[in-house]
């Protein structure tokens, strides 16, 4: 549906026009102005509500994936080059995933770090990693493999990994870099 940098241009754009609302009724307020108080009022909610709407049809619409070991999904913050795939599932007395993290970058880093993972099971059931979190940046065309272990019993079986971004801040994005959609 939406590139998650046309999502962020978005919430950006309401923002502003929000912003403009708001100088309106701020100025309606202190000129004594009701027409212009009323009017920024009325700009302030378009902005929300178109917002808004945008917001569900880009979380509703954007598509579910579903990869094979091997095939990457790319992350964005607002560039697009954090890529990350599976490499190999191993199952013992626990479930190892090896996740390659690679960056398409040129000059500045990417921060594999600040992404979530979880393994799900087909009751809904969900298990973080206990080993393998990543700390350091990983520099502008770099590439890292990491194992990540996560404890979840030999009876229960994976339905899916979900890797989404931690912060707060991406559940504004609407489309593909929302993380409810990324959960599917």
């Amino acid at each position: 549906m939406f590139r998650p940098v046309i999502g962020l241009l978005g919430l950006v754009a309401a923002l502003g026009l929000f912003g403009v609302g708001l100088a309106a009724v701020a100025i309606g307020v202190a000129n004594r102005v009701a027409a212009t108080r009323r009017a920024g009022l009325r700009f302030m909610a378009g902005a929300v509500l178109g917002f808004g709407l945008l917001w569900v049809v880009g979380v509703l619409a954007a598509p579910s994936r579903v990869l094979a070991v091997g095939e990457e999904v790319a992350f964005c913050m607002i560039d697009c080059h954090l890529h990350v795939s599976v490499v190999k599932v191993v199952r013992a007395n626990d479930l190892a995933v090896t996740l390659r993290f690679r960056s398409d970058a040129r000059g500045e880093p990417e921060h594999p770090g600040d992404l979530r993972f979880d393994v799900i099971d087909g009751a809904g059931g969900h298990y973080v990693p206990a080993s393998g979190l990543i700390a350091e940046p990983l520099p502008a065309g770099g590439t890292v493999e990491r194992e990540f272990r996560f404890a979840m019993p030999p009876e229960v079986a994976p339905a899916g990994l979900i890797v989404q971004y931690s912060g707060w801040m991406d559940y504004l994005v609407p489309g593909n870099g929302n993380p409810i959609a990324q959960r599917r």
